[in-house]
């Protein structure tokens, strides 16, 4: 088995994790591997993770760019030896009881392959020992809709008391169990995603290939900066919407996702009437740029993978006043005008908008 630890910025966390890894028997015996894979994280790597001889069976994968979640994970997959990956966030801890048990499960995989899940996904806990969602249904717009009337810490995911053991929709990407043979399947993540919705994706895709997704609560693990209890960054904010509306465009009706797109534009437009009259120019620039990015799926002009984040970066530069001016940045490409040229030449029409995906509703 190969553990992958996908990094971006987080090398206390990481240099905690991998030696946590690396002091199991494990490890130490060969059994499973680590990867540490950074996507081009600012600052030193840590001295630890050049040295091959100071943890046997840590590994080092150095990408160029940061091209998110989907393209760390793929390119731990590319670089390992087992036939699971297991993906860790690096604010993970793991037991290392924990890691035996998961071991075991693959060695019970690997002797009846035909009856193996494609995913599985374990218990999380917080920090205080209290239970952490991960485990959610399938989104579609009627549930998504219902989720805004609750805390944003739960709406993506399931209620604990409905979850036990067994098949799941989908499994978060925090602690992710994942056969390789599933990644040679489907190429791997979706690295159009560049943060935010590609476990669902991922998950999803594996149902419609006919690959188990399973949760397993008898392995316990302590995340300890869940993305649902954090104050959500302007940079955020864009990535996340744009994660949602590229989920709705690839796996629902078209109907779905038009009707999402639009009541973004919606929600946009109020935001920023609102930031402008409170007079935060931050949040107009954050939320002028979401609509932009509503209009951009509508004629599929959208950014994706490491263009969201560049488009994210620019939208929430304090030097930038206008989507215009954001259109035209450095490291953006001019968005605006795409969406322009692409309405010109539909016309615009609303019935294009609505007419059924030629693979059909998911």
């Amino acid at each position: 088995m190969t553990v992958v630890i996908v990094n971006y910025g987080s090398w206390p966390d990481v240099v905690r994790l991998a030696g946590a890894l690396a002091a199991t028997s494990e490890v130490a015996s060969g059994t499973c591997e680590v990867i540490v894979v950074d996507n081009a994280s600012p600052g030193p790597v840590p001295a630890q993770l050049y040295d091959p001889d100071h943890w046997p069976g840590v590994r080092l994968v150095a990408r160029a760019d940061n091209g998110g979640f989907s393209a760390g994970v793929n390119a731990g997959w590319h670089a390992a030896r087992g036939p699971w990956l297991l993906v860790l966030n690096p604010d993970v801890e793991m037991p290392a009881e924990a890691l035996g048990r998961i071991v075991a499960a693959v060695e019970r995989f690997e002797d009846d392959a035909a009856k193996a899940p494609g995913i599985v996904g374990f218990a999380l806990r917080n920090p205080d020992g209290s239970r952490q969602p991960s485990v959610g249904v399938f989104p579609n717009l009627a549930r998504t809709l219902r989720e805004q009337l609750i805390p944003r810490s739960r709406r993506k995911y399931q209620a604990g008391w409905r979850i036990q053991s067994g098949p799941v929709d989908w499994v978060t990407g925090a602690c992710m169990l994942v056969s390789a043979r599933l990644f040679e399947k489907l190429r791997g993540m979706d690295e159009d995603f560049f943060l935010y919705y590609e476990e669902v994706a991922l998950c999803r895709s594996a149902r419609r290939r006919g690959w188990g997704v399973e949760y397993d609560a008898a392995v316990e693990v302590v995340h300890r900066h869940p993305l649902q209890n954090r104050p959500v960054s302007p940079k955020m904010r864009v990535i996340t919407r744009h994660s949602k509306l590229l989920y709705f465009r690839k796996f629902l009706p078209r109907w779905q996702f038009v009707t999402l797109s639009w009541i973004v534009s919606a929600e946009a437009k109020a935001r920023e009437a609102g930031a402008m009259v409170q007079g935060r120019a931050d949040s107009v620039r954050v939320w002028r740029a979401i609509g932009a990015l509503a209009r951009a799926f509508r004629v599929g002009t959208e950014p994706k993978g490491r263009d969201v984040l560049a488009f994210a970066e620019t939208a929430c530069t304090p030097a930038v006043t206008s989507v215009r001016q954001e259109a035209r940045a450095p490291g953006c490409r001019s968005w605006l005008r795409e969406i322009r040229s692409a309405g010109k030449r539909r016309g615009a029409r609303l019935s294009a908008f609505l007419s059924p995906r030629k693979d059909g509703p998911a």
